[in-house]
């Protein structure tokens, strides 16, 4: 009788994990998408958006940052922690990633000599100035390929026999069961397994953290990022940009707290995330900004996240108060993104509607979409300081210079958890449940499409090695 494999969760992490098990001899292996299959899901709705096969990123701008050149930090990956080679699996995940990428869009560009030799440049720029400055080999979809990326990992993964139930939301687990309920009919069901892998998203963690409090798997809060997106010209990046799409770039505030650059967008557009009521956000009815860049729609503006990380105490749950903020920008009366002009906000006054016609940058998230106002409405002191300092180093000469101009634009608030700490062995098997695996951003593994996919090959290696294969 063949040993069943259930994952939880059709976002990178359990494709690429459900990817390295296909085929097993003796191996069934089922994955469970609480969504619809990629072809199915509509831009328009937003469960489609945040849920289906291909997780939420099927909409994002499909950037896939995969093993760092040099900097301080591989990108995307918290496998370090384990005692593993984070490294080697952004690598091994980058050499899986290929075999889709190939046929649809040719050979995989490399960092040249010459690139390489400018990034060194702006990491000596960027040192001068108390900065680390990452470059990571990254490849660009665009939000409008992604999903045709994404088919193809779907399609391969059910011809090599792996079974993909969508419109099942999962609702809780044991040792040995997964149960289920049908989105569409509320119908319930359940999963026997020889291994359960869980694999959410980021939204997921919510969910995911409420089911390990009440079966006492053994876990804690991760930090998570809280700041706004920046819109300038696309002028003021373009000499980082067209070196590394993604600028990473990280330094301190004086008082200790973590500031990055993260999603950036050059000739993008800035995006709504959605509003939306799932149970695994606590109901709440809130509205984040984002970012994205077509792989043919092009801006005149590049826009990109800029991120204070915060670390509360370890007995505090940090999700949570994150949502807190989104909850107070919905307390204010704001139902849309809020839309400042650095000028004003330097002034510390609010931007006033009757004048975006006359700003030099133009916003390209739609006027329906965003509430011209003060981002500082919800926004606990503490990190509107880190944002002002962050504007100010950043527009330094050779890095951003100019990105401190009156006519910046400011959206707010985004948003970015990191999903829980759960206790696990190197193979992110959980310690406290055998036989039970975690990957994926909502687990706090990852922390991007790249790192998901290296944490899904690493946990498959493990359920072949608990199983009795070889797992090379």
């Amino acid at each position: 009788m063949p040993k069943q494999v259930i994952i939880v969760g059709a976002g990178p992490a359990g494709l690429f994990a459900a990817d390295k098990l296909a085929g097993t001899p003796g191996l069934e292996v089922i994955l469970i998408e609480q969504g619809k299959r990629v072809e199915e899901r509509r831009r328009e709705i937003d469960f489609d958006r945040a849920c289906g096969v291909a997780g939420i990123g099927a909409y994002s701008d499909g950037k896939h940052i995969f093993d760092t050149v040099f900097g301080s930090r591989q990108i995307g990956t918290n496998l370090t922690e384990l005692g593993v080679d984070d490294k080697e699996y952004l690598i091994k995940s980058k050499q899986r990633f290929a075999f889709f990428y190939v046929p649809i869009f040719g050979k995989m560009p490399e960092i040249t000599p010459e690139r390489e030799s400018r990034a060194r440049e702006i990491a000596t720029i960027a040192g001068k100035n108390d900065m680390d400055y990452i470059l990571a080999h990254d490849y660009h979809i665009g939000t409008d390929r992604l999903p045709e990326l994404m088919k193809s990992i779907q399609d391969s993964l059910e011809k090599r026999g792996v079974q993909i139930r969508t419109n099942e939301k999962v609702t809780s687990f044991r040792h040995g069961t997964v149960y289920t309920q049908d989105t569409r009919t509320r119908v319930e069901g359940s999963y026997l397994a020889d291994v359960i892998l869980i694999a959410p998203g980021r939204d997921g963690s919510i969910w995911l953290e409420k089911l390990l409090k009440a079966k006492n798997i053994e876990h804690a809060s991760r930090p998570i990022d809280v700041g706004f997106r920046i819109e300038t010209d696309a002028a003021v990046l373009r000499h980082l940009t067209d070196i590394e799409r993604d600028v990473k770039l990280e330094f301190r505030h004086p008082n200790g707290d973590m500031i990055r650059t993260f999603c950036v967008c050059p000739y993008g557009q800035v995006s709504k995330e959605g509003k939306n009521r799932k149970p695994e956000l606590g109901g709440l009815d809130f509205c984040l900004v984002n970012g994205a860049s077509s792989s043919v729609h092009l801006s005149n503006n590049t826009n990109f996240a800029l991120l204070v990380r915060m670390p509360l105490r370890n007995e505090a749950n940090n999700a949570n108060w994150g949502l807190k903020i989104a909850e107070a920008y919905r307390e204010a009366g704001v139902d849309k993104i809020i839309l400042q002009r650095m000028g004003d906000l330097i002034q510390e006054r609010s931007s006033k509607p009757g004048k975006v016609h006359e700003w030099r940058i133009k916003p390209t998230l739609p006027e329906s979409d965003y509430m011209v106002g003060d981002v500082r409405i919800g926004m606990p002191a503490r990190i509107m300081d880190s944002i002002r300092y962050g504007l100010r180093k950043l527009s330094v000469p050779g890095l951003m210079e100019g990105l401190n101009q009156d006519s910046t634009l400011i959206y707010g608030p985004e948003i970015k958890m990191h999903g829980i700490k759960i206790a696990t062995d190197s193979y992110l098997q959980s310690t406290s449940m055998p036989g039970l695996y975690f990957a994926g951003d909502g687990t706090g593994f990852s922390r991007g499409i790249g790192g998901a996919m290296a944490s899904g090959i690493r946990a498959a290696e493990g359920i072949l090695k608990q199983l009795g294969y070889d797992s090379k």
